[in-house]
Formats: C-alpha cells, structure tokens, sequence
C-alpha cells in the first residue's frame, strides 16, 4: 500500500535529486525508497543488530525501585485531588457538578 509523504527539502537537495534520477532513470519516488532501505540496513548492520539488547535495559532506572513507586503515588495522588476534595486540604476552584436527586 502506498502513502503520500510530505517534507520541505532544499532547493539545492531537490536539484541533485532531480540530476540523479535524470542520470540513472529511474523515478524520484523509486530513488528515494532504495535511498530509505539503504540507509535502514546500513544503521541495522552497524549500532543495533539484536532488538532484546535494544529493549531489555528499558526495565533499568537511575533510582531505586521504591523511589519509583513513591513518585508513581505521588503523582497519581496529585491528579487525584486536583479534581476531588480531600479532608486534607481546600475544594478546588472552579465549577462543581450538580448531582439531580
């Protein structure tokens, strides 16, 4: 399935990409799709070869679990009681609903 994808290039980026496909004629569309995949392969052959190296370290953090597990409550609690009262502290501002008894 084919998409249109859209970028704003150089004038002078668009002019060697006109001389190239002029010169080995082919379509600029063909010419930038070979370019893409060259490029992907390129990078996958040289920095990320195995995708588990890639994504097992994301589990890694910089603190400890339970600093982790204090900011996650934190701020759950906070976005929690900027829109509940709690006997902790005032009502917030602004409109609160109408409940129809």
């Amino acid at each position: 399935m084919q998409k249109i994808f859209s970028t704003r290039l150089e004038e002078a980026t668009l002019e060697e990409l006109e001389r190239a496909t002029r010169q080995l004629g082919m379509s600029k569309r063909q010419f930038l799709e070979e370019a893409i995949q060259l490029r992907a392969q390129a990078l996958g052959r040289t920095a990320h070869d195995d995708v588990w190296t890639e994504t097992l370290g994301a589990w890694r953090r910089a603190g400890s679990p339970r600093t982790t597990i204090r900011q996650a409550r934190a701020a759950f609690r906070q976005s929690f009681e900027r829109h509940h009262p709690t006997p902790s502290g005032p009502a917030p501002k602004g409109r609160h609903a109408r409940v129809r008894r």
